[in-house]
């Protein structure tokens, strides 16, 4: 366990980044820890303060915990399978970088001399391994309630609605189901126009349920068109569900 920071200027440090956290920390020395890499240990084994390794251990678990619980809350109409690729997507080196840099996590870590040197501060393995070990100390200090309203906040941009559904939601599948559900009746597609040359032609597709057609979508393929019109189509009839 690290010990609580001694001088102003790491006092000032890690003050700064719980402003930008928005938490304060109960136990300061459990952020204290989360900031100390292995290089530094090594090389001031007289201070008798342990590295952040455990802390990215326990920190890759509890974000995977509270980011499945956020997906699953906020995306009820997503299959496990597309909740697995979106979690995969979220839980991963290139947002918890770009997090860490946002919370300018690099300037307060405690890193060896050549760690220092080499740009430990900026190494994007090391940031997102520390974002990880500061999720871990929020979580020892907190619980795992706090933890995960603070990370709601923080991933936020990483969970956008618009990128996520056009990423990774399978609109004419949630279509079929929905419609099956509610009209016990499949939607059926239809294909009303196509225009432009072979190379570039443009189609246009209708999908009908129950014999009302809903709505058109198009596309530089006929899936491509299908898909728009599913889109739309459960759009409409989600918000009315709701």
């Amino acid at each position: 366990m690290a010990k609580a920071p001694t001088n102003k200027k790491r006092r000032d440090a890690l003050t700064g980044l719980e402003k930008r956290l928005s938490y304060n920390f109960r136990d300061i020395t459990l952020l204290e820890t989360a900031l100390t890499h292995r290089s530094y240990v090594n090389e001031n084994h007289q201070l008798a303060v342990a590295d952040n390794e455990r802390y990215e251990f326990l920190g890759d678990a509890v974000l995977g915990l509270c980011i499945s619980d956020l997906l699953m809350k906020k995306y009820s109409d997503f299959s496990e399978g597309t909740l697995s690729k979106i979690r995969a997507a979220v839980v991963n080196e290139k947002p918890l970088t770009e997090l860490a840099r946002k919370l300018e996590i690099g300037k307060c870590l405690l890193l060896g001399k050549g760690e220092e040197i080499s740009g430990g501060r900026s190494k994007d393995s090391l940031l997102a391994d520390a974002c990880e070990a500061v999720i871990a100390a929020i979580y020892l200090d907190a619980g795992f309630t706090k933890t995960k309203s603070l990370l709601k906040k923080l991933m936020g941009p990483f969970l956008n609605d618009d990128i996520m559904h056009s990423q990774y939601f399978d609109y004419k599948t949630a279509l079929q189901e929905f419609c099956q559900k509610k009209y016990k009746a499949a939607p059926v597609y239809k294909i009303v126009d196509s225009c432009g040359p072979d190379h570039a032609k443009t189609f246009e597709v209708e999908v009908s349920i129950a014999g009302e057609v809903i709505h058109a979508g198009s596309g530089k393929s006929k899936k491509e068109a299908a898909k728009q019109a599913a889109k739309k189509a459960w759009q409409e009839l989600h918000n009315e569900k709701k």
